[in-house]
């Protein structure tokens, strides 16, 4: 007799059906399985895609791109443009985060990608691999021009360049000033902030070994002959790194309506003389602990074509203890100097240097756009790549910023870090019956009505405002 052992296989564990699994929570017993409905994190980006199709910015960056899409299978342009400039808006900093909402079926409904799918992580490389960089500038540089119009009547420009370090091998990659990597390689685009808006008006890309005043006369000649800009354009500021005789003096170029420049000197040994010569009546001021004094001169530098005023700040400070010291014992000066073509009858000496002092806000800008934004990711081994992802970006930030003041309905600029959590970052999940499609966000009423007021300003703007305008 032979004996037979039978075993019972298990096919699914208790209480759970094929392709669903229980998990004890604290809340009890959850099934958890997949969906085939449209769910996003991203309700908001409704909002935002409303806002792109009034302004028919994208579609005119597709229209006018350079190189025509023969191959049945490509991507249009303007789907590459929305992923990208989505990947940028939800937090991406690498070509490889568009993975995080590639498979987002609701968000590719919201934005009209025709394939109903976003377009993968290699799409914008692809797209601008092979399209020249004089051509691909030209073509990114009317988004740029169509920004001018939302510009104040009149504002102040402050410039300045970051260094975005680099590893491996791509183009324009070179060893250059790197505070924070020295002797690694990177590039040093050079920006230009309108003042008081958090709007990046125009950028110079750079290879890592330029300073602050390289390319700066082509980058504001491109600024300059947009015709929005000369009536506007009042002030060009800038640090040590522009005072140089070739800007200062293309500032005043006889004959010519040119801006007016104020910039910080660096003290050299001629700025210290030159200071050490101003008699001391001229300072305006009583020397105290802690209290500025203002004084004004006028000083030709090794190099400088002509005379210029120079305005310097003296702060009497008290002294750093040495280490056998208990307390400070005797005090030193700090001094700080400007160059301006500013005149006296257009702003006396404290004016100028508060005026100067307020340049600082651009450096907000460069924190955002690096640590909130990804300025400094998206880096292609094609040097045209990393160009144009960089302007997109730029250009995804300035409509963002505009965008989320129009909803707002304030005057000042919130930062991407609370923006999105508040505008886009919304649970929603996207229904459709018949023709009609319908988004509806997981909110509380609190938020709803907030949301409500926002959307209604939106709807009631002409794309927005400041408005934009087609060039």
């Amino acid at each position: 007799m032979t004996s037979q052992t039978t075993q019972v296989v298990e096919l699914h564990p208790a209480g759970e059906a094929e392709g669903q699994f229980q998990f004890a929570c604290a809340g009890g017993t959850l099934g958890v399985e997949a969906t085939h409905e449209r769910l996003t994190p991203y309700g908001g980006a409704a909002a935002w895609s409303y806002y792109l199709e009034k302004l028919g910015l994208v579609a005119d960056l597709a229209r006018r791109f350079p190189r025509a899409r023969t191959s049945p299978n490509a991507t249009p342009v303007a789907d590459v443009l929305q992923a990208f400039m989505f990947n940028c808006l939800m937090g991406g900093r690498r070509f490889a985060h568009a993975r995080r909402v590639q498979d987002d079926r609701a968000v590719a409904v919201i934005l009209g990608m025709k394939k109903g799918r976003l377009c993968g992580e290699d799409a914008f490389g692809r797209m601008l691999a092979k399209v020249p960089r004089p051509e691909a500038r030209t073509w990114l540089r009317w988004s740029e021009r169509d920004l001018y119009a939302a510009l104040p009547s009149a504002f102040v420009a402050d410039w300045d360049s970051t260094v975005n370090t680099r590893y491996g091998h791509q183009d324009d990659v070179a060893v250059g000033y790197n505070p924070h990597k020295p002797g690694r390689g990177s590039h040093h685009p050079l920006l230009c902030v309108v003042a008081g808006t958090r709007l990046a008006l125009h950028m110079e890309w750079r290879p890592g070994n330029t300073v602050s005043a390289s390319h700066w006369i082509e980058a504001m000649e491109r600024v300059w002959s947009h015709p929005d800009v000369p009536p506007r354009l009042q002030l060009n500021r800038g640090d040590i790194g522009f005072a140089q005789e070739k800007i200062m003096a293309w500032h005043e170029t006889p004959g010519v309506a040119r801006p007016r420049y104020l910039f910080k000197l660096k003290l050299t040994a001629n700025v210290r003389r030159a200071i050490a010569r101003i008699p001391w009546p001229q300072w305006d001021g009583q020397p105290r602990i802690g209290f500025e004094q203002y004084a004004e001169t006028r000083v030709r530098l090794d190099g400088w074509s002509c005379e210029r005023r120079v305005i310097v700040t003296r702060t009497l400070k008290p002294a750093n203890p040495s280490p056998q010291d208990v307390f400070w014992s005797q005090d030193q000066e700090e001094f700080c100097a400007y160059v301006t073509n500013l005149t006296a009858a257009d702003a006396p000496p404290a004016q100028v240097v508060l005026t100067y002092r307020k340049r600082g806000d651009a450096e907000n800008v460069f924190d955002e756009l690096k640590n909130q934004w990804g300025f400094a990711g998206f880096c292609s081994g094609k040097g045209v790549v990393t160009e144009c992802a960089a302007r997109v970006l730029l250009l995804t930030y300035n409509l963002w910023s505009l965008f989320t003041r129009v909803l707002q309905g304030e005057g000042h600029h919130h930062e991407a870090i609370t923006s999105r959590d508040e505008l886009l970052v919304i649970p929603a999940k996207l229904v459709e019956s018949g023709r009609q499609k319908t988004l509806k966000l997981s909110v509380g009423e609190d938020w709803w009505s907030a949301l409500s007021r926002a959307y209604q300003r939106l709807q009631r703007s002409n794309a927005g405002s400041p408005q934009l305008r087609r060039s």
